[in-house]
């Protein structure tokens, strides 16, 4: 440069000038990445997207409601049946819905044996979802 430092303290004033060698760098280093990144941007994926299959209609299953009297006595949906008729109402339930649910309710002082023998009628009968309240 032909300018000292005279004067620039002479005129009291600095010199101001752009230097453009760092902004030509930068901008060679972008045209550069944008040259690289275009045509990756522009290729196409193929994917294989699933498609909507057919609503499928969903059955709730058959709910079942036996209570355990305090006597022993059984009661399948409202309904007053003995041991060997409980065991054949649960096991044609079972044939006709494999999902279905009983709901054993019992008294709070019946004996055990009537319950567990429900529970053994139900589950020999073929039902698998017992809910014991």
């Amino acid at each position: 440069m032909a300018f000292s430092d005279s004067a620039v303290s002479s005129r009291g004033s600095a010199l101001a000038e752009i230097n453009i060698t760092p902004l030509v760098d930068v901008m060679l280093v972008l045209l550069v990445i944008f040259m690289v990144t275009a045509p990756m941007l522009t290729r196409s994926i193929n994917l294989s997207l699933p498609q909507p299959t057919p609503e499928t209609v969903i059955t709730k299953p058959l709910q079942l409601r036996l209570e355990v009297a305090a006597d022993g006595t059984y009661r399948l949906d409202d309904r007053p049946l003995s041991l060997a008729d409980l065991r054949q109402r649960l096991e044609e339930a079972s044939v006709s819905d494999p999902s279905a649910v009983l709901s054993v309710e019992t008294a709070s002082d019946a004996d055990y044996q009537p319950v567990v023998a429900a529970l053994a009628a139900a589950r020999n009968g073929g039902l698998t979802n017992i809910s014991i309240r």
